[in-house]
C-alpha cells in the first residue's frame, strides 16, 4: 500500500467555508475509488487556534495502478485548477489498523518523526502504545527523507500537544467499501 498527500497551504484570511462546501459537494466522488483504501478530506483552520488554514487530503492507496488512475486520468487536474501545481508526498504504509468504527473518525493527530542513521535497521519501532480512544492508525515511511509519520484517527478530539504534532478535522472519510 501506498500513502499519499498534498499539502495547500491557504491565506490567514482565507475562507475555510469555501473548502468545506467543496467537500461536501464533491467528497462522494472518491467514494469507492478504484484501487483506493481511503481518502480523509483533512483540514486546518486558523480560527480554530491552529497555527494555519490548510487543505491536506490523505490517501491511502491498496495499489498504485489507482493512485496512478487518479494522478494522471484527469481527477487530479481538479487540485490543479483549483490550487495550482502541488507537491504530492508519497509514502510506503509499515502499518495499517483500521477497528470496525474507522467510519466514525472526525480528527486526525499527524506525528513525523526522523528514522536517524544507523548500523541495522532491523530494530526500528514504528508503532507506539495505542490510545485508548483511537479508531484506526496508519504509519507512512519515506526512505528518501529517512522519516515516518503516524497517523491516529479519533471520533472525539483528543488533547494533544508536542512539536511534531498536527492536528487535523476529518470534513469526509471515502472509504472502499
Amino acid at each position: 500500500m501506498q500513502a499519499m498527500q498534498y499539502k495547500i497551504g491557504l491565506p490567514e484570511d482565507y475562507d475555510m467555508n469555501i473548502i468545506k462546501k467543496r467537500v461536501h459537494q464533491n467528497g462522494y466522488k472518491t467514494d469507492r475509488f478504484d484501487g483506493l483504501l481511503f481518502k480523509a478530506y483533512l483540514i486546518t483552520e486558523k480560527s480554530s487556534g491552529h497555527l494555519s488554514n490548510s487543505y491536506c487530503p490523505l490517501y491511502i492507496w491498496k495499489e498504485t495502478d489507482g493512485m496512478n488512475n487518479f494522478i494522471f486520468g484527469g481527477f487530479y487536474d481538479n487540485i490543479i485548477r483549483s490550487f495550482g501545481w502541488q507537491k504530492i508526498e508519497v509514502g510506503i504504509t509499515i502499518h495499517v489498523d483500521l477497528n470496525e468504527s474507522f467510519a466514525k473518525s472526525r480528527y486526525v493527530l499527524e506525528e513525523y518523526e526522523d528514522i536517524p542513521p544507523q548500523s541495522t535497521l532491523m530494530n526500528v519501532k514504528f508503532v507506539q502504545e495505542k490510545f485508548n480512544n483511537e479508531l484506526g492508525r496508519v504509519v507512512v515511511y519515506n526512505p528518501e527523507k529517512w522519516k515516518y509519520a503516524t497517523f491516529t484517527f479519533f471520533a472525539e478530539e483528543p488533547l494533544m500537544e508536542g512539536a511534531n504534532k498536527k492536528l487535523y478535522t476529518i470534513l469526509h472519510l471515502s472509504l472502499d467499501k
